[in-house]
């Protein structure tokens, strides 16, 4: 058997006042906020001082490129010079303006001990550098 159901009783309450008037007031969090924002400005002002500094880099880069175009211009250009001052023409047209002229004879010296003359070139160098390793 069953008993029959009772009601139930509400858990007794402290001393519990409604208070008319006042309004329960929630204080805003300005600290959050503040830092919320302190830490958005500074990954603004972070993001922008990047941009600056890889275009500064950019435009230095530029120049380097500017510079190495300009001197690799230079570098072709004496190069050409260089070719031009060492041509046969050319040398042989400042040696008549000099005076320098073409032999008449040629007279071919032979040095004592330097072997026969169908000797190897190196046989030749060997005895020429004895030769002149013995003079003082």
């Amino acid at each position: 058997m069953t008993a029959p159901a009772q009601p139930l009783r509400a858990p007794a309450t402290p001393a519990l006042r409604v208070v008319i008037g006042t309004r329960a007031r929630r204080r805003p969090r300005v600290g959050s906020w503040l830092l919320l924002t302190v830490v958005v400005l500074a990954a603004f002002f972070l993001l922008i001082y990047s941009r600056i500094a890889l275009d500064r880099s950019a435009f230095v880069l530029q120049e380097v490129n500017r510079q190495t175009a300009v001197e690799e211009a230079r570098y072709w250009q004496l190069r050409l010079e260089g070719a031009e001052l060492q041509a046969p023409e050319r040398i042989l047209e400042r040696a008549q303006e000099m005076g320098f002229v073409y032999p008449e004879s040629v007279q071919i010296v032979e040095v004592p001990g330097m072997g026969s003359a169908g000797t190897g070139t190196e046989e030749r160098w060997a005895d020429l550098k004895a030769l002149l390793g013995a003079q003082p």
